[in-house]
């Protein structure tokens, strides 16, 4: 029996699994070596951070080549961060499996393995993920997939911020140039996972965070779409007051006007946000900060993804040249 590993990465001291536990170390540590503060300060120090961190925010929007109803399913952290793990275990050697969703409840403490079959139903039901055909192997281990409309939503939405991301992190070019090669999006997917996985084992909950955001449905989208209303002057983040218009934010947001009255209020309730006499919305001192480095640590984490797929990319021809 495996133990439990909490959101801080602590071990519960249950009967531990040494091998879980290094597993959630390595993870933990290459989060933290990518988003090392000397690197999070470079990134927001870099002269192109403002605009490209305002054409960023302005892509979380659902988009014209976007599908909307997978869109419509991802648009909370939970079900986000299921569509970025059910990509993950495909692209890995196990794929994805009962086995390989049940070691990931465990690493992240989410769930036991006994959540695992309900889940997969689950995923199956909002239509992430289906049966996989051609399992390979001998057939006795069953197999899922990733729907089609799932992984094209990824491939759209990664590429799309990557290109943005291009003026602060050049290397992400190799990647680009790769990216319908077969085989680099499921690189740049196991790298992504990994990273998924070793932030949320060093998650700290015990300070100011933008879950008040994260948490609700389009949450993230509807605040990136408040910034991207609040820029006058170029400066990111913005900072405020800025005139909402529900309907407006409603619209850009794919969402409804009773989402965005909800995540303004939660925003104004933990002092992210404030309301004006003159009926205007302000930013406070912690929600700069917190956007801020929000999105310094996303640049750094889509750069070390497309590395991680650039290297895997010039490696496999090697292999297979070798091989022949």
């Amino acid at each position: 029996m495996s133990n439990k590993v909490n959101r801080t990465g602590d071990v519960a001291p249950a009967v531990a699994d040494e091998g879980q536990v290094a597993r959630a170390a390595a993870f933990r540590a290459e989060v933290m070596q990518v988003v090392r503060q000397s690197e999070l300060d470079r990134m927001v120090e870099h002269p192109a951070f403002a605009s490209t961190s305002l054409a960023m925010v302005e892509s979380w929007a659902p988009q014209a080549d976007d599908d909307l109803s997978m869109t419509r399913t991802l648009r909370d952290v939970g079900h986000y961060m299921a569509g970025v793990w059910a990509l993950y275990l495909a692209a890995s050697p196990q794929g994805l499996t009962h086995a390989s969703l049940s070691e990931l409840l465990e690493l992240t403490g989410i769930g036991s393995r006994n959540r695992a079959h309900a889940m997969l139903v689950y995923l199956q039901f909002i239509r992430l993920i289906e049966h996989d055909p051609d399992p390979g192997g001998d057939g006795r281990v069953r197999r899922f997939r990733p729907r089609a409309a799932l992984r094209q939503l990824f491939v759209n939405r990664f590429r799309r911020q990557m290109t943005t991301l291009a003026p602060l992190a050049p290397e992400v070019a190799a990647t680009l140039a790769h990216w319908d090669d077969p085989g680099v999006f499921e690189a740049f997917m196991l790298a992504n996972g990994r990273f998924m996985i070793g932030s949320y084992l060093s998650y700290d909950q015990s300070g100011l965070t933008l879950d008040v955001f994260s948490h609700r449905n389009s949450g993230l989208t509807i605040l990136g779409q408040i910034l991207t209303q609040a820029n006058e002057d170029g400066r990111f983040p913005p900072p405020g007051p800025v005139q909402l218009n529900l309907s407006d934010l409603a619209r850009r947001s794919g969402a409804s006007r009773g989402q965005v009255k909800s995540v303004l209020k939660a925003g104004v309730e933990a002092g992210f946000l404030v309301d004006l006499p003159d009926g205007r919305t302000g930013f406070s001192d912690a929600l700069i900060h917190q956007v801020k480095y929000l999105l310094a640590a996303y640049g750094l984490s889509l750069a070390w993804c497309a590395r991680e797929a650039a290297e895997k990319a010039a490696v496999e021809p090697q292999e297979r040249r070798r091989r022949g």
